[in-house]
């Protein structure tokens, strides 16, 4: 049968890779309550954790070797085109910057669109002029030619109102990490809450080297263990520079499911998110649902996710005021607690997947309502 909702963008709703696989599985997940048929495309070996799928939900998988020789937009220009000559679905909602580039051959081939950009990629240190050139056609893309144009921050929401003024603004849900099993705590030898922890891809924007340099500032007895939870790193010279930095404190796990990153998150003694380039940052959220303390950068797209919590912020690329900050969180659990406790709040005002998945589905009505399973929720 015709999908009514395709996503295309991510690497798959069993892959723990990124934001945009993420934002995608939660988002599909709660659409599935509504009734509609739903085709996520991705790779078929990116499998970081497997649920039970709804019946209504089909993976639309695709082989591997296309990603391994043809990187990322070979996989979403293949996913394009089995969407516009093969399935054909009423809608298809496109992620991210990259994958927006295709926005005029789905219209092209005669499909309705809805684009999503997650944060401004082409801004990202790791890329070169080529692939940075790329990237801001993708962001033209996505704001000039789909039937509806959204993001997930208010930053990019002011940048983009100047470009198109039906511009919506969805923000990203807030999930807590539950417990899970915790090996991965006893194979590292960290005992909970006496961490500290980053996930993020070992990009430069992420700015793990600050981190590591203000975690080597904290005097020994504060200096609780760093874990590191992502891999993929893609510049060799960034990567000798972030194990030069790195002590005996920091412990590099590289790149793990959502079952291992769970109990990391939901046992840290905070996490630590000194990125410079975001838009609404999953982790960031998940920690902050979880009742975890954070640290982030004080960019505009974290400012925003944190509200009023300010004790949350340090400025950008500060490695002092970051080391300070780190300091007052190892030495005062009190002062944790009540931080995540305030955070928490936050989220339970401002975030959740169900409103997200609605607002999607609001937008995507109009452009599916020929199909017999569309109802009137």
């Amino acid at each position: 049968m015709t999908a009514d909702i395709a996503f295309i963008g991510g690497r798959g709703l069993f892959s723990n890779y990124g934001g945009v696989e993420n934002a995608i599985r939660e988002i599909t997940l709660q659409l599935a309550e509504k009734q509609i048929l739903i085709n996520v495309y991705g790779v078929n070996n990116e499998i970081d954790s497997i649920f039970e799928l709804p019946q209504n939900v089909k993976r639309i998988s695709i082989y591997s070797w296309i990603y391994q020789f043809l990187g990322q937009h070979g996989l979403i220009f293949f996913a394009v085109l089995l969407a516009i000559f093969k399935h054909r679905p009423r809608l298809v909602i496109i992620f991210a910057s990259g994958p927006c580039i295709f926005t005029p051959i789905l219209r092209l081939g005669g499909l309705k669109v809805i684009t999503s950009l997650r944060a401004i990629d082409s801004e990202r240190d790791k890329w070169g002029v080529v692939s940075r050139q790329i990237l801001r056609l993708g962001e033209y893309c996505a704001w000039k030619f789909p039937h509806q144009f959204t993001v997930n921050s208010l930053e990019m929401f002011k940048l983009f109102k100047t470009k198109r003024k039906d511009i919506v603004y969805i923000a990203n849900g807030a999930k807590a990490a539950t417990q899970g099993n915790d090996p991965i705590l006893k194979h590292l030898n960290v005992k909970p809450f006496q961490y500290f922890l980053f996930a993020a891809r070992l990009d430069p924007v992420k700015r793990l080297d600050k981190l590591l340099e203000a975690h080597s500032l904290l005097p020994d007895t504060m200096r609780l263990p760093l874990i590191v939870a992502g891999g993929h790193v893609k510049d060799p010279a960034y990567e000798r520079t972030i194990q030069a930095l790195a002590n005996d404190r920091v412990f590099f796990t590289g790149h793990i499911s959502q079952d291992q990153l769970n109990p990391l998150m939901h046992n840290c003694r905070a996490f630590i998110l000194p990125s410079i380039l975001e838009g609404m940052s999953n982790s960031l959220l998940s920690a902050m649902a979880s009742k975890r303390p954070v640290i982030a950068a004080d960019v505009p797209a974290n400012r925003d996710v944190i509200k009023a919590e300010t004790d949350a912020l340090f400025t950008a690329d500060d490695i002092n005021e970051l080391s300070i900050k780190m300091f007052k969180l190892a030495a005062d659990p009190e002062y944790c607690t009540d931080l995540g406790n305030r955070l928490h709040k936050v989220t339970e005002a401002h975030y959740s997947w169900k409103k997200t998945a609605s607002q999607f589905y609001q937008l995507a009505k109009p452009l599916i309502k020929n199909t017999n399973k569309y109802d009137n929720s």
